[in-house]
């Protein structure tokens, strides 16, 4: 809570650390179905908070090395704490890092965002504007680094963002392979354009994405 209330670092966008155990399991489900479980096999949790999500890959990909980002490094440390509770696991591993800038390039077979690209000033959905709080073209930053450090076929899942994939240029490397049954305009979580605007009745349904195997294929 203290770490919050400080001045807020570059590369943050959720401020709070809300999470729990297998929050998206319908999304774990369909990208453990689509990848196979294999050591060599590298997953990427951003914003992972204290873990949970991680923890939770851990079920779903039981051989996989699992990395779990956070900006906050009170979260990461309890990871860490967490982890060696849990008998430790040479496979994971828990880093302070507020963008995906030094991630390598085409490392990971997939990479979950998952409400992190949003502000929860914003749940209210009456802010014309969003960039007092969270900017497009910040989050595109950190989304074109998702693009290049996944490998050609690796899946991308981004759920619970202020702003759309689809409006981001490095979509046009994606397919879309999942959508949610949700069909409406999410009111927690508003939507904005690359004008930073709000985008009125509008809903979003696109939350996983395929990289395509060569340039310009699909």
């Amino acid at each position: 809570m203290l770490w919050n209330r400080l001045p807020r670092p570059f590369g943050v966008f959720q401020v709070s650390g809300n999470t729990a155990e297998n929050r998206f399991p319908a999304l774990f489900g369909f990208v453990r179905d689509k990848l196979v479980d294999h050591p060599s096999l590298r997953l990427l949790s951003f914003g992972c908070s204290t873990g949970e999500e991680v923890f939770s890959l851990r079920r779903y990909f039981p051989t996989a090395a699992i990395d779990g980002i956070d900006i906050n490094p009170y979260r990461i440390r309890t990871c860490r704490r967490r982890l060696s509770e849990r008998g430790g696991d040479a496979a994971v591993r828990f880093v302070i890092a507020g963008s995906a800038e030094r991630l390598l390039d085409e490392s990971y077979d997939a990479i979950f965002c998952l409400s992190v690209l949003r502000h929860g000033g914003l749940s209210d959905g009456r802010a014309a504007r969003c960039d007092h709080l969270i900017e497009f073209a910040a989050v595109e930053r950190v989304v074109e680094d998702f693009a290049r450090s996944l490998k050609p076929g690796g899946l991308l899942a981004i759920a619970n963002s202020n702003f759309r994939f689809s409006d981001m240029a490095v979509s046009a490397s994606f397919d879309v392979v999942m959508q949610t049954e949700h069909t409406g305009p999410r009111p927690r979580t508003p939507l904005y354009g690359p004008d930073n605007r709000l985008l009125i009745g509008a809903a979003y349904r696109e939350v996983i994405f395929r990289k395509h195997t060569q340039t310009g294929s699909r």
